[in-house]
Parts: C-alpha cells; structure tokens; sequence
C-alpha cells in the first residue's frame, strides 16, 4: 500500500530513532524501514506495526494527493460544470425564444 515515508521518517526523527532501531519496535527488517521511508510502499502488517511504533491512527500514513495530482481532476470537472451551466443557459434562451418566435 501507499503510505507517506516523508511522514514516517519525520515521526522517526522527532522521536530520535535510527532506521534500525524502528525495524526492530516494528519486528521488521531494516529494508522494510528504508523502503518504507524512500518509496512509500508497505505491507499492511509494517503499516499496522508503524501505528503501534508510533501511537497514531492508520489514517496519519496514508498518501494524500498532491496538488498537482488534484489539479488535472479539477479541471476536468470545472470543465463539465462550465458545459453544462452554458448548455443550461442556451437551453433555457431557446425556450424563451422558441415561443417568441412561433407566436410572434
């Protein structure tokens, strides 16, 4: 799973810990540590050893996106709600118009 290893590693530090010594409160190997921390990735048993290591709720290490991994999907969306408001108001002056125009 994703998690933050920016997150884990500053938990680490703030607590005065070497990778090592977090591997061994975890039971996991020091790989497992560093790759947690570099890559972000880990199982859900180093997750679940992480929040007892650490005394906080999974939620903590989880990813949250990016902004510039938010952005794109903004956009797209903020697209649709432009077409669709502009299609609404074309719409709705045809409906005005369409009377005006048959009953004169």
């Amino acid at each position: 799973m994703e998690i933050r290893g920016d997150i884990v590693k500053q938990m680490r530090t703030a607590k005065g810990w070497t990778q090592a010594h977090l591997a061994e409160i975890c039971d996991v190997n020091l790989r497992t540590i560093q790759r947690v921390e570099n890559q972000g990735n880990a199982s859900v048993e180093t997750i679940m050893a992480l929040c007892v290591a650490f005394e906080v709720k999974r939620q903590v290490l989880f990813k949250v996106p990016e902004p510039s991994e938010i952005e794109p999907a903004v956009q797209r969306i903020s697209k649709i709600h432009i077409m669709i408001f502009t299609s609404g108001i074309l719409l709705g002056i045809a409906g005005v118009l369409t009377p005006m125009v048959l009953f004169g």
